[in-house]
This record gives structure tokens, C-alpha cells and sequence, in this order.
């Protein structure tokens, strides 16, 4: 979800993940980031092109996240909310489009978002480094060559995932007093994948939830260089911030672009010298 500068995303970062700015399913641990010219791309899996005698790590199973489930957000304009909304239920595959969110919710001047069954799948750092102690790269692979074998690039390897097929919202008018969403109007909207539903103890909290697989909506990742054969960890600014993801229609606004950050809260950065 889009949150920038809210507590629930300091938080997220404070535990060292980074947001997602369009959550999707399909962003898994071993998952390979390059950037360049300030743009990120998600290159594939690092067990693509690197060939070790070292088996790959596995993610563990899922594990529920308490510290963040439950966890809310401010509120956000209806207008900021929205675009959040709609990035959010895209990923899980809702298929709805931005007058049929603003119709649904129609009396609400701001929303409030909850983050709901968040769970973590992850591979550790010493699994990793096993595997990539002994081995090769493929060079050969012009993605491969372009960004680890250019000095103007940096590249990322994901080794934790945060994922949910839930998004639970709060609709508010001006004053910040809950009013009730159109549930009707936003379930006829909705792709048959996606059910929504009002919270048991508030008909303003409306949970859109998915029965297909969990989006991934914020990450861990490690930096590490290449050389001499080797690869290296190596520290990432404790400030420095990356952008991933693009919004809905693959607009690129001002707001959109202070929507969701990656703070690396430690990783690797992929790089042969």
C-alpha cells in the first residue's frame, strides 16, 4: 500500500522492509532487483544465472507476522486513498477501476488502511551464502552482463517477503468520523477472485479480501559485490532509498512517486568488478 511517510511504513522500515509500490503476487525471496538511472527492475531469480554445486536455499513456510497485523495507517485524502486502494486491489487481481472505487465510496472525504493476515516467507543469509560460495554467473546473459558488469548500476537480492491477499478500509468524512461504504455498488464491481465484506464490529471498515495467492506488498533485501570470483556483502546507507513498482496505468505523479519508497533496511547489492 502506498503510505509514505505514515507510521505503519516507518515501522515496516524501522524493521528493515521496504514497500512495494504496486503489491503483486510473483516477488518471492532469491528474486534479483537491478537499478539504473534511478529506475528498478525485477530481473528474475538469482537461480537463473547463477550455477553452484551448492543446492538453493528454500523459503521457509509462511509465518504470520504479528507485529504488523492490525497495524493502521493516518488518514489519507480520498483522492490519495483511492490510488492506494486501487494499486492494493490490483495486485490481488481485483480488476476495478478507479470510478467504480470512487463510487463505492462516495459520502468519504478519507480512508484509513489496516494491514490484514500479513505473513512472512523468507530464506535466511546464511543459506544464502552457502549457495553462492561456490559457483558461476552467466555472463553470457546480456541482462546479466548489463547490470553486473556496469559499474552505473546496483543490483539487489530479496531474501524476505511480506505478503497478504487482504486490504481492510476505513472510510471517513472530513472531520474524520467514519461513514459506511457502498458495499453493493463495490462488490458488483469486483472480479469474481475478490470478495468484500464489512467488519463485525464497523460497517465503515470494509475488508477486500482474495482467494487467489497473496500479494507480495514489502521486502528485506541484501547488498553483496561479485569480485574476484566471490561474492561479498556490503553495507547499505542506512539513508538511501530506491524506488520498485509502478502505479496503476504506469502514470508516474509526484504523489505516486512519494507513495511507497524502499528504505533497505540492510541487503545485498549484486555487483562484479
Amino acid at each position: 500500500m502506498g503510505l509514505c511517510k505514515d507510521p505503519t511504513v516507518k515501522k515496516l522500515n524501522s524493521l528493515g522492509y521496504n514497500m512495494v509500490k504496486l503489491p503483486r503476487v510473483g516477488i518471492e525471496p532469491l528474486d534479483v532487483l537491478g537499478m539504473e538511472d534511478k529506475s528498478m527492475e525485477l530481473l528474475g531469480s538469482i537461480t537463473d544465472v547463477w550455477t553452484s554445486t551448492a543446492t538453493a536455499p528454500v523459503p521457509g513456510a509462511p509465518v504470520s507476522v504479528s507485529s504488523i497485523n492490525g497495524e493502521k495507517s493516518d488518514s489519507l485524502d480520498l483522492a490519495i486513498g483511492l490510488k492506494t486502494l486501487g494499486d492494493a486491489l490490483a495486485g490481488l487481481g481485483a480488476g476495478i477501476s478507479l470510478p467504480s472505487l470512487t463510487a463505492g465510496f462516495k459520502n468519504a472525504k478519507k480512508m484509513q488502511f489496516r494491514f490484514v493476515n500479513v505473513e512472512s516467507t523468507s530464506v535466511t543469509p546464511f543459506a544464502l551464502g552457502r549457495f553462492l560460495s561456490v559457483g558461476t554467473l552467466d555472463m553470457a546473459n546480456p541482462f546479466v552482463s548489463h547490470y553486473f558488469g556496469n559499474d552505473d548500476t546496483q543490483e539487489y537480492i530479496i531474501v524476505d517477503v511480506l505478503k497478504s491477499n487482504s486490504v481492510s478500509v476505513t472510510a471517513q468524512d472530513q472531520n474524520g468520523v467514519d461513514v459506511a461504504a457502498d458495499v453493493g455498488a463495490l462488490s458488483g464491481a469486483l472480479s469474481a477472485n475478490v470478495k468484500v465484506s464489512t467488519s463485525s464490529s464497523s460497517s465503515s471498515e470494509v475488508t477486500f479480501s482474495s482467494t487467489g495467492a497473496k500479494a507480495t506488498f514489502a521486502f528485506k533485501i541484501f547488498e553483496v559485490v561479485f569480485e574476484n570470483g566471490r561474492w561479498t556483502p556490503q553495507g547499505v546507507k542506512a539513508d538511501e532509498s530506491l524506488s520498485f513498482g509502478v502505479s496503476v496505468g504506469g502514470e508516474s505523479t509526484e504523489t505516486q512517486e512519494a507513495g511507497i519508497v524502499l528504505s533497505p533496511g540492510g541487503a545485498v547489492r549484486l555487483k562484479r568488478k
